[in-house]
């Protein structure tokens, strides 16, 4: 009787085991892509990625985890999805260990914003026991409650190349649509604000025939505001001027603090945007990063121009490093 009941045990124990975790990936993905901007923020403020590659990243991760944990969940090519979902283990594995080195103050974005998580050791042990539990799903291959076993047992063998093929479409389609999604989501946005902006810039072109010229170059200066890329020395010489200029590190802390402008406030990419209302709109706002390698300036200074800054400037060509290097004042 109680072999019988170990029997049972293990018989469902790894079918419940594969559910759970296709589920978890399954949630991380979906949460992901439905707050997608927000997780390319948290990827473009680990530093490891320039150029476009922060934002195909974004969309890549969430749409991997979300069919490798639709693949588990329902029982499908089983082997490869907890394969695969153990490379991302691996990926993720070192993410962390080179954040928590380098950067341990930034979040993680596991779960989007859903969860307000920074990296941390317990990252490790988490994403260990996903490895493990991967790896008994990739050893025991358990088919009980899964599509495999109703493929194997059901279906006729003269099908059975038809169907695995349709599958292997149909994944490959939701893949596309996914992505396709994401690609969606993530401009969305920036259409609605070129709308708005062709909507701004017709109704300034109507409005110069009934008002003077001095006028329209004022109102189209404040609806048309632009992102100003400076130098160090241009920099400088704002730094030196009475004109107000408020300098914003966008770096982690640890970073911030093994040096920075003399003055500067810190305000990590990862937390620009619910610190907003410390920065004064009427001032111009300088922002940086560690230079040509860090893109952290430049993206913290699109989300100052969405909510209405006028004044920014990005100093992301040179950053820090060069300030530092040409003796200007540091701490």
């Amino acid at each position: 009787m109680k072999n019988e009941s170990k029997k049972i045990l293990f018989k469902y124990s790894i079918p419940v085991l594969r559910i759970l975790i296709g589920l978890v990936f399954f949630v991380s993905g979906l949460i992901k892509i439905i707050d997608l901007k927000a997780f390319q923020k948290v990827v473009i403020s680990l530093g490891l990625l320039n150029g476009p590659l922060p934002l195909l990243a974004s969309i890549i991760v969430p749409v991997l985890e979300l069919i490798l944990g639709i693949m588990l969940v329902i029982g499908v090519f089983t082997r490869i999805a907890a394969l695969h979902l153990n490379v991302l283990l691996i990926i993720f594995s070192w993410i962390t260990f080179y954040v928590l080195k380098n950067r341990p103050d930034l979040l993680c974005g596991c779960f989007g914003t859903f969860f307000d998580m920074t990296f941390g050791v317990y990252h490790f042990i988490v994403l260990f026991i996903l490895f493990i539990l991967n790896l008994i799903i990739l050893v025991q291959h358990g088919d009980t409650w899964s599509f495999e076993k109703v493929f194997r047992e059901k279906i006729p063998t003269t099908k059975k190349m038809l169907i695995g093929e349709i599958l292997i479409y149909v994944l490959f389609a939701v893949g596309i649509i996914l992505i396709g999604f994401a690609v969606y989501v993530n401009f969305w946005e920036q259409r609605q604000s070129a709308n708005i902006q062709d909507i701004a810039d017709v109704q300034i072109e109507e409005d110069a025939d009934i008002t003077d010229t001095g006028n329209n170059i004022a109102a189209e200066e404040i609806i048309t505001v632009d992102i100003i890329d400076i130098t160090v020395d241009q920099a400088y010489e704002a730094y030196l001027s009475d004109e107000g200029y408020v300098f914003v590190d966008v770096r982690s802390e640890s970073e911030y603090e093994s040096g920075y402008i003399k003055g500067a406030v810190l305000i990590p990419l990862s937390d620009i945007d619910e610190r907003l209302n410390e920065l004064p709109k009427d001032n111009p706002i300088v922002l940086y990063c560690n230079g040509s390698s860090c893109n952290r300036s430049g993206a913290a200074a699109s989300i100052l121009i969405e909510n209405g800054f006028e004044k920014v400037y990005d100093m992301g060509g040179t950053g820090i490093f060069e300030w530092i290097e040409k003796g200007y004042p540091s701490e």
